[in-house]
């Protein structure tokens, strides 16, 4: 049996779906097949039913960067102060305004959006030529930019403004540098105040069809020592929200940068190691991703053996694994990351997607 022939309702059951939506459907009017219709501006409540049926109809967006990006999702670059996170979002627009690799990943040809919040327009074009002739591309035609610095505005302000502009331009692709610039009165530590600026955000993505793409900073400290997901500065929903996070935490080799993205709708790529060759980051396979910037003094030499040691058959999250080691084998939490992020690059544990234990392998 296929699965259009599993998914496919029979008749009986096409008209008890019917009949059940009737009964419960308070304003009808003109909508697809299997929806209960509300005069209101939501989409209609979809039936399983009829939505696996028609399963193929659901097309999947574009990928913008294949392996990385969709079309209409919405994407976070984040990196410490002075990591060359505009570089790299320029670089970014560059590669996919004129469909070629961006860090060795192909791009899918599109318009772009590029709305500049910070640099100085003189400088922002030359570092856009700086980037087009390192790349050894054609004059980006299909990349616009929008600079405003001097005029930022909240993002309840600035973001309809841009759908506004874009209405006769197909953007696959829009970013935002940086985006504590529209913050406003909004503060940056406040789940609330970030929930609502990221919903303004995929406002922006479902009406122009585009991803939206912003670039975040760490917060102060050594990023190495904390989880992957928890390195940028302010509310945790900046970190939880996008569905494409890019993290470049600073290489112990100096001007490089270890790579990791956290995706919610593809395949979790490997981490792997950019480095500085103004203008542009390119790959380092010669370089190991696990081995981030140490605080100045070295870590104690302690091995992942002790770590695993002390974890259960049934597995800790990381806080509870952590606090454990310490207790067992006095093991500090900076040393203990270090070591988990080595364990989990050899394959030695795996984090459960489930309830988020780690777990020997």
């Amino acid at each position: 049996m296929n699965d259009a022939a599993y998914f496919e309702p029979d008749e009986e059951t096409m008209a008890m779906v019917a009949a059940h939506n009737a009964g419960r459907s308070k304003t009808e009017s003109s909508g697809g097949p299997g929806q209960t219709i509300v005069a209101d501006p939501l989409p209609g409540i979809e039936n399983a039913a009829f939505a696996l049926a028609s399963i193929d109809s659901y097309e999947i967006p574009k990928e913008i960067v294949h392996g990385l990006l969709h079309r209409g999702s919405k994407g976070m670059l984040g990196g410490g102060s002075k990591t060359f996170k505009t570089w790299t979002l320029l670089d970014l627009a560059t590669s996919v305004a004129t469909g070629n690799p961006f860090w060795d990943l192909e791009t899918e040809q599109a318009s772009v959006l590029f709305v500049n919040l910070e640099i100085q327009t003189p400088f922002l074009w030359r570092r856009v030529q700086a980037i087009v002739e390192a790349k050894g591309v054609d004059i980006p035609t299909a990349l616009d930019v929008w600079n405003l610095r001097g005029y930022s505005a909240s993002a309840h302000i600035l973001l309809p403004r841009i759908i506004e502009r874009v209405q006769t331009i197909d953007y696959g692709l829009i970013v935002l540098d940086p985006v504590y610039k529209i913050l406003g009165e909004r503060d940056e530590n406040n789940a609330g105040h970030v929930a609502d600026l990221l919903n303004e955000m995929e406002s922006v993505a479902v009406k122009t069809g585009a991803a939206i793409v912003f670039g975040a900073h760490f917060a102060k400290g050594n990023a190495s020592q904390k989880e992957t997901i928890d390195r940028v500065s302010g509310s945790g929903s900046f970190a939880r929200d996008p569905d494409t996070i890019i993290m470049m935490t600073p290489h112990e080799e100096s001007d490089a940068f270890t790579v990791e993205s956290i995706l919610r709708n593809m395949p979790q790529p490997n981490p792997f190691v950019v480095r500085r060759q103004h203008p542009l980051m390119v790959r380092d396979s010669s370089l190991d991703p696990v081995k981030l910037k140490q605080p100045k003094g070295g870590a104690t030499k302690r091995t992942i053996e002790e770590i695993l040691a002390v974890l259960p058959k049934g597995g800790l999250r990381a806080a509870e694994w952590a606090e454990l080691v310490a207790e067992e084998t006095g093991i500090k939490e900076r040393r203990f990351y270090q070591l988990k992020a080595e364990a989990e690059a050899k394959k030695q544990v795996t984090k459960s997607p489930i309830d988020g234990r780690f777990l020997k392998q």
